[in-house]
């Protein structure tokens, strides 16, 4: 089992990275193809938006398809999409590519959570899907960085070169080592599939994830520019800021798997979503001390670590708490939470494009927070699970 699950982490690392890389090249983007830094930032928001409206639909039409070749079929469709978007010869084209990107991604994002919790005892359901979340998380250590240094090195459309050979790589070892399971012994309509989304509790779970996203994407997108004001630093400086970011990533996907298994979702989601507004509030504090104090450096460093740790532990347990809620329909409800996870996505994308288009770099902070404090009130309101 666990090589399989690996194997299914392969994939998703391959996806993290296609989806996430983007804003390590945004300023290469934005200087090849003549538009603004801002305008390059809708990459991550059309990509978003793709996914969120696709995955539900996707998922739903082939859930008779036999989930190895699904999946092979999903990787394929990833790889030749940034291997075209390598050649793109216009910004137009490039969001066209990512769309088609998008639309491999959310297929296997879903159907390789799905899969992991089939292929995993029920005592370890949460570990499992941790653990293929957990290339998402990897891909911010390994895929990305690598990515950026080989854009910075070869040009930005090298990255996605990467990201083509990446899923290629992945595809074959789906192909190889993941059983030949099968979907659904009858077909699932689009109106039974989104019929899930009628339940109050899945309903409040899904916004949760997806303003939980949203809060993070605000700062996220723009990551870079907002800590090179804060630090002073270079590149060399926002490189290792970044890979500190991407172990805490990998580090808070597994604390939200392993948690959601130990303690339920009801006794750590309020304290996971305080910690985020927290964390992104303090990126507004920090810019009032002086750029690239002492002080300042330490404050982004820690106010990212804590970020990122909260931020994806997030989604494993909103996962955890989707199939505890509607475990009959477990590929509707891990497609819906994919779903809102790239709406929020495109959500905080634009508001931080947004923000930066009235105000500075510092208030991208307190936007991501104010998202972040609403997914705990309609936790507070609705989300938690009733005592039995």
């Amino acid at each position: 089992m666990n090589l399989r699950i690996l194997v299914l982490t392969l994939g998703t690392f391959a996806i993290g990275t296609g989806t996430f890389i983007v804003t390590g090249i945004l300023g290469g983007v934005s200087e090849d193809l003549s538009v603004s830094v801002s305008a390059a930032g809708y990459l991550v928001t059309v990509f978003a938006v793709a996914y969120a409206v696709g995955s539900p639909i996707l998922v739903s039409a082939t859930g008779r398809m036999a989930r190895r070749r699904l999946l092979v079929a999903a990787l394929i469709l990833f790889a030749l999409a940034n291997g075209a978007a390598a050649f793109a010869p216009t910004f137009s084209t490039l969001l066209v590519t990512r769309v088609l990107a998008a639309l491999g991604a959310a297929v296997l994002t879903p159907v390789a959570g799905a899969v992991a919790a089939e292929l995993a005892p029920s005592e370890q359901r949460g570990r499992a899907l941790s653990l293929v979340l957990g290339g998402l998380s990897v891909s911010w250590v390994i895929g990305i960085p690598l990515g950026t240094m080989i854009g910075d090195a070869y040009g930005w459309r090298a990255s996605f070169v990467l990201v083509a050979a990446l899923s290629t790589v992945a595809a074959v070892a789906v192909g190889v080592f993941l059983p030949a399971l099968q979907g659904a012994s009858a077909s699932t309509s689009l109106a039974s599939g989104l019929a899930v989304v009628k339940r109050p509790a899945v309903l409040v779970a899904a916004s949760i994830t997806a303003l939980g996203v949203a809060a993070g994407f605000v700062v996220l997108t723009y990551v870079r520019p907002l800590l090179e004001d804060l630090t002073g630093f270079g590149g060399a400086g926002i490189g290792w800021l970044l890979l500190l970011f991407g172990l805490a990533s990998v580090a808070g996907t597994a604390l939200g798997g392993i948690a959601s298994d130990r303690f339920g979702y009801g006794r750590i989601a309020a304290p996971i979503l305080i910690m985020l507004t927290l964390s992104l509030l303090s990126f507004s504090l920090i810019s009032t001390i002086e750029t690239g104090s002492t002080y300042a450096v330490f404050g982004a460093g820690a106010a990212l670590v804590a970020w990122s740790l909260v931020g994806f532990a997030l989604i494993p347990l909103q996962q955890y708490r989707l199939i505890d809620v509607a475990p009959e329909d477990e590929n509707e409800t891990l497609s819906l939470n994919a779903s809102a996870i790239y709406l929020g996505q495109g959500l905080g994308s634009w508001l931080g494009s947004l923000v930066l288009g009235y105000a500075s770099l510092s208030s991208l902070g307190w936007t991501g927070a104010s998202c972040a404090a609403t997914a705990l009130l309609l936790l507070a309101l609705g989300g938690r699970p009733r005592k039995k």
